[in-house]
């Protein structure tokens, strides 16, 4: 299984109504991209001083379809017109679980 894991800091232009976006683009990945076995995401509750302001952790059976799914018009079209603009900085890792 591979597991995606994008953690996101949010620009300092973003209002609130670009992070609902974002949050509500997200939520409904699973249903429109194919090969998502487990997708969530959500705000990071500030325990400690150098977090992300957001995460999503995907799973999915195999490469193909991770990299089928960050190709995925619907992913595209969300990551150029939701993520892109409210995002300074995100880093990301894909990774074998067993």
């Amino acid at each position: 299984m591979i597991r995606h894991v994008a953690m996101f800091t949010w620009s300092e232009a973003a209002e609130d109504g670009d992070i609902r976006a974002v949050a509500a683009g997200l939520a409904a990945m699973p249903s429109n991209v194919p090969g998502i076995l487990r997708y969530e995401h959500g705000d990071d509750l500030q325990l400690g001083p150098g977090t992300a302001d957001y995460v999503l952790v995907a799973d999915f059976e195999t490469v193909e379809d991770y990299r089928a799914y960050a190709r995925h018009p619907f992913h595209r079209e969300f990551v150029e017109r939701h993520l892109e603009p409210a995002v300074g900085n995100v880093v990301r890792v894909q990774y074998h679980v067993s």
